[in-house]
Protein backbone atom coordinates (compact mmCIF):
# COMPACT_ATOMS: atom_id res chain seq x y z
CA UNK A 1 0.00 0.00 0.00
CA UNK A 2 0.95 3.14 -1.11
CA UNK A 3 0.83 6.82 0.95
CA UNK A 4 -1.64 7.77 -1.52
CA UNK A 5 -3.58 4.70 -1.34
CA UNK A 6 -3.80 4.86 2.66
CA UNK A 7 -4.94 8.21 2.78
CA UNK A 8 -7.49 7.55 0.20
CA UNK A 9 -8.77 4.40 1.94
CA UNK A 10 -8.96 7.05 5.47
CA UNK A 11 -9.80 9.99 4.11
CA UNK A 12 -13.15 10.57 6.28
CA UNK A 13 -11.25 9.44 9.50
CA UNK A 14 -7.81 11.75 8.47
CA UNK A 15 -10.64 14.60 7.95
CA UNK A 16 -12.90 14.41 11.14
CA UNK A 17 -9.21 14.13 13.07
CA UNK A 18 -7.86 17.39 11.24
CA UNK A 19 -11.24 18.58 12.56
CA UNK A 20 -10.71 17.93 15.96
CA UNK A 21 -7.27 18.97 16.27
CA UNK A 22 -5.64 15.17 16.88
CA UNK A 23 -2.48 15.05 15.48
CA UNK A 24 -0.92 11.38 14.40
CA UNK A 25 0.96 11.47 17.59
CA UNK A 26 -1.74 11.64 20.04
CA UNK A 27 -1.58 7.69 20.02
CA UNK A 28 1.11 8.28 22.92
CA UNK A 29 -1.68 10.28 24.72
CA UNK A 30 -4.10 7.46 24.22
CA UNK A 31 -1.69 4.94 26.07
CA UNK A 32 -0.86 7.24 28.98
CA UNK A 33 -4.80 8.13 29.19
CA UNK A 34 -5.56 4.04 29.19
CA UNK A 35 -2.82 3.71 31.40
CA UNK A 36 -3.84 6.39 34.14
CA UNK A 37 -7.41 5.12 33.80
CA UNK A 38 -6.65 1.37 34.54
CA UNK A 39 -4.72 2.37 37.61
CA UNK A 40 -7.65 4.65 39.09
CA UNK A 41 -9.97 1.61 37.72
CA UNK A 42 -7.72 -0.25 39.93
CA UNK A 43 -9.15 1.81 42.73
CA UNK A 44 -5.62 3.91 43.36
CA UNK A 45 -6.41 7.67 43.72
CA UNK A 46 -5.77 9.69 40.73
CA UNK A 47 -3.09 11.80 42.33
CA UNK A 48 -1.42 8.97 42.27
CA UNK A 49 -2.08 7.11 38.96
CA UNK A 50 -0.50 10.45 38.03
CA UNK A 51 2.15 10.21 39.36
CA UNK A 52 2.94 6.95 38.38
CA UNK A 53 2.55 7.86 34.94
CA UNK A 54 4.80 10.62 35.36
CA UNK A 55 8.02 8.27 35.89
CA UNK A 56 6.92 5.51 33.28
CA UNK A 57 6.23 7.71 30.56
CA UNK A 58 9.12 10.44 31.70
CA UNK A 59 6.62 13.47 31.29
CA UNK A 60 5.93 16.31 33.51
CA UNK A 61 2.56 16.19 35.24
CA UNK A 62 1.35 19.15 34.13
CA UNK A 63 1.23 17.38 30.44
CA UNK A 64 0.02 14.45 32.44
CA UNK A 65 -3.32 16.47 33.85
CA UNK A 66 -3.69 18.62 29.69
CA UNK A 67 -4.13 14.42 28.54
CA UNK A 68 -6.76 13.45 30.87
CA UNK A 69 -8.22 17.04 29.91
CA UNK A 70 -7.95 16.73 26.11
CA UNK A 71 -9.11 12.73 26.17
CA UNK A 72 -12.66 13.56 27.46
CA UNK A 73 -13.12 16.44 25.05
CA UNK A 74 -16.19 15.55 23.00
CA UNK A 75 -15.47 15.39 18.92
CA UNK A 76 -17.30 16.43 15.85
CA UNK A 77 -17.38 13.31 13.70
CA UNK A 78 -17.68 14.55 9.99
CA UNK A 79 -19.82 12.18 8.20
Amino acid sequence: MTRLEFIEQHEQVLISCAMNGISVGDWRKAEIYRYVRKLQADGNKLDYCVRKAVIKYAVSEASIWRILKSMDQPLTINV
